[in-house]
């Protein structure tokens, strides 16, 4: 299940970070180094997002590793992941870098190293928090897709 779903996500990001690096070609101005201009955006905004969640992760891990504030408790810490997962997406976006490529890769390093940082209360509860968010976000996106097909007025 991971390795598909992880793989869907890639191919997910990789194509809204591709549609970004095209969205900024000058089509009036196509000439022998375009090609080249559009790998080079690609490159940087998939490196650039790819660092920017990796280091992310990696800060979280480390602030409920070292620092106090938010030792044994259970809110605190869930708190700080949620938050500086949403940090990574809104650092992307204000720097104009691909924010689900940025909470993919942040995601993959909380749970390799902040996971083991956090009490087991907290591992409990978030593991339950993000599955029913996770749960309630998919049934709205089949509830809308589902609506969205019987308007006629798309289709036209």
């Amino acid at each position: 299940y991971s390795l598909v779903f992880g793989e869907g996500v890639v191919n997910d990001a990789t194509s809204v970070v591709l549609f970004n690096a095209i969205q900024k070609l000058d089509v009036t101005r196509v000439g022998g180094w375009t090609i080249a201009h559009v790998i080079g955006d690609f490159l940087y905004l998939f490196f650039a997002s790819t660092s920017l969640g990796i280091s992310t992760g990696l800060l979280t891990a480390y602030a409920l590793k070292a620092l106090y504030f938010g030792r044994h408790s259970t809110d605190r810490e869930i708190a700080l992941m949620a938050l500086m997962a949403y940090l990574s997406y809104t650092l992307a976006e204000l720097s104009k870098l691909s924010g689900i490529l940025t909470v993919f890769f942040c995601g993959i390093v909380m749970s390799h190293y902040a996971w083991h940082n956090i009490t087991h209360n907290s591992r409990v509860t978030t593991k339950h928090i993000f599955a029913t968010m996770s749960f309630i976000a998919e049934t709205f996106i089949f509830l809308y897709v589902g609506t969205d097909v019987f308007d006629i007025e798309k289709w036209k």
